[in-house]
């Protein structure tokens, strides 16, 4: 606003007509008109290529496997449902195998009794197809022998 009055002021100190302030800024807009759409452009195409960047960093990014991210992320995609096309809940949710390793080493760790251990990992065989559970069995028992 003070450049605006002292271009207003300058304008009729030269003898010149007062022109509104609405006009200089007209006037203003008028000659860099060029340079605000170049401007424009210019931002959508950088704000296109970090959205791009960003899709395809969590494409190929291995990320962390929990089912506590996995229910944020959820909940996100039930918000804002766009965000279902990238399918990051499916890359974020524990798979059996880690859910299999990660009770392997709560047993290890003493963290979990025998009996425990077992009915987990009857839930999660149960949980799995009929192929995955015939190699799991064999390989738990072999497991739980070492």
């Amino acid at each position: 606003m003070t450049l605006l009055g002292l271009v207003d002021a300058v304008s009729v100190l030269s003898g010149g007509v007062y022109y509104g302030e609405e006009f200089v800024v007209l006037a203003m807009l008028g000659e860099a008109v060029e340079w605000v759409v170049a401007a424009v452009v210019f931002g959508v195409f950088a704000v296109a290529f970090l959205a791009a960047t960003v899709v395809s960093v969590l494409r190929n990014t291995s990320i962390h496997r929990n089912d506590w991210l996995a229910s944020i992320v959820e909940r996100l995609e039930h918000e804002y449902p766009i965000l279902r096309q990238f399918d990051v809940a499916e890359k974020v949710e524990p798979t059996t195998a880690d859910r299999k390793q990660t009770l392997k080493q709560q047993y290890v760790d003493g963290d979990i009794s025998d009996a425990e251990f077992e009915r987990e990992m009857e839930r999660l065989l149960d949980d799995g197809d009929g192929n995955e559970k015939s190699t799991a069995n064999t390989a738990t028992s072999i497991e739980i022998e070492d």
